[in-house]
């Protein structure tokens, strides 16, 4: 998991979601609490399955990182990126 500079916490789950397949969130702090935001569902298709390894942000905002399963030719991961 990361933070952003706003202290935003980005991270992944390797098999939850309505999928099963893993998914992106963000938990954003106000008032003393934590508020979650899925941010994609992996479905296990084309956009990759069980997202694994660090979540990296840039300066633009971009969120990437990896998936051990899915993905279209064959099934062996994908590299994915959420923009802002």
């Amino acid at each position: 998991m990361t933070f952003d500079v706003t202290g935003n916490l980005y991270g992944t789950t390797f098999a939850d979601g309505p999928y099963g397949q893993g998914d992106v969130f963000r938990l954003s702090p106000a008032n003393g609490r934590w508020t979650y935001t899925s941010l994609h569902d992996f479905t296990g298709g084309d956009d990759g399955a069980m997202p694994d390894g660090a979540v990296v942000l840039d300066s633009a905002g971009n969120i990437y990182g990896t998936t051990e399963n899915g993905g279209h030719q064959f099934g062996n991961g994908v590299a994915w990126e959420i923009a802002p």
